[in-house]
């Protein structure tokens, strides 16, 4: 096994700009993992602010609990990462895989810092529940329509295209000019079972997990529409996407907001006292779009490219499908809503248009699977 797995890292050193990084001078920029260094906690593990050599500051992300049986596949999902570039997804420094005597086997990677911290901090932390600390419109507008594109290059421009499987706020990460960047791509299948998480199978976090991936481990982009639905409803709400702890269906705020829309309310989810509001129909087009991305049933919810246009263009947003089955419903349920629902306003991979569930109307999901793969295979 350390044979394939040198192989399959000098390779990667050979097909990327990715810097294979010595762990002495991981250590020496994070000051020996200093406590004062850490910038975030996760299931994984720690992340620390770095300072390199060249007086460059990284985000360094230490995973925890690591054996050497997993470097092969953690070498794949690092080359990857490494070719993916797009200004709406946090770029891949380098990376360190060592084992030492006294801090045994280590996976590492190395990415570049966001100096706003994550959108999570802006619209949750303590010491922004004040009007005056709250996002302003145009901020939001920016983090909404950027995460968007990001997550469609991710899907439609990467080769292979990648489903990143753990949306959410804290993983959306803002620069210097709160331009989002998505994080953490390519690296779900890494993160160990935790308090958040729903499975070893499943990889994601409570209150964002489409019903469908987290129920039967069925895994396709649109599980990530879902839970950029989720994400967006927090940014236009400033509210969890669990209510409440006690986790209970009625207490999502895709429910909320659906409840809302649903009665002709829907500029309610908006946040009050948001700072600098926009035009009013823009606002609704924004909350409408996160609820049909928020859908519980997958076929509809549009794709992500899909979700760029209406974000960023004038095109009517489809009407949204009834929620006709619960949350937790059976597949054979799932089956037969799929065959027997009558027709909506549903999306097709090639464009929109009115659809009927199952018949001649060829809408059909691509890139179905099930378990660990976070990629697609291509058509």
């Amino acid at each position: 096994m350390e044979n394939v797995s040198s192989t399959r890292l000098d390779n990667i050193s050979q097909s990327t700009t990715v810097v294979k990084f010595k762990f002495d001078e991981i250590k020496k920029a994070t000051r020996s993992f200093s406590r004062d260094s850490i910038i975030g906690k996760g299931g994984y593990g720690n992340v620390y602010k770095g300072r390199l050599f060249d007086d460059s500051e990284v985000a360094v992300k230490r995973f925890k609990n690591c054996s050497a049986a997993g470097d092969a596949s953690f070498a794949h999902e690092v080359e990857v990462i490494a070719s993916v570039r797009h200004v709406n997804l946090v770029a891949l420094r380098g990376y360190c895989i060592a084992t030492t005597s006294m801090e045994g086997h280590q996976r590492i990677i190395v990415c570049e810092l966001m100096k706003n911290g994550s959108l999570h901090d802006h619209l949750f932390a303590a010491a922004n529940n004040s009007s005056s600390g709250k996002l302003s419109w145009p901020v939001r507008q920016k983090i909404a329509l950027g995460t968007a594109r990001g997550l469609a290059y991710l899907h439609y421009g990467a080769q292979p295209g990648i489903i990143h499987r753990d949306i959410k706020a804290s993983n959306i990460l803002l620069d210097e000019k709160f331009e989002p960047k998505v994080a953490d791509f390519g690296l779900a299948k890494f993160n160990p079972e935790g308090m958040t998480h729903l499975s070893t199978r499943v990889a994601g976090t409570m209150g964002y997990v489409a019903p469908e991936y987290a129920l039967y481990g069925q895994l396709t982009e649109r599980s990530d529409v879902y839970s950029y639905g989720v994400v967006l409803l927090e940014l236009l709400s400033g509210k969890k996407a669990l209510l409440s702890s006690n986790k209970s269906d009625d207490d999502r705020d895709t429910d909320w907001a659906w409840s809302l829309v649903k009665e002709g309310r829907g500029l309610g989810v908006v946040e009050d006292g948001m700072p600098e509001l926009g035009d009013a129909d823009v606002m609704e087009r924004y909350v409408l779009v996160a609820v049909l991305c928020s859908h519980p049933q997958l076929y509809a919810r549009p794709t992500m490219d899909q979700v760029v246009k209406m974000l960023e263009t004038d095109l009517v947003v489809p009407s949204i499908p009834d929620r006709g089955l619960p949350l937790v419903a059976g597949m054979d349920d799932i089956e037969m809503s799929v065959s027997s629902c009558g027709s909506g306003q549903l999306f097709s991979a090639s464009g929109y248009g009115s659809f009927g569930y199952g018949g001649s109307s060829g809408v059909k999901e691509e890139g179905l699977e099930s378990g660990s793969t976070a990629h697609r295979t291509g058509t």
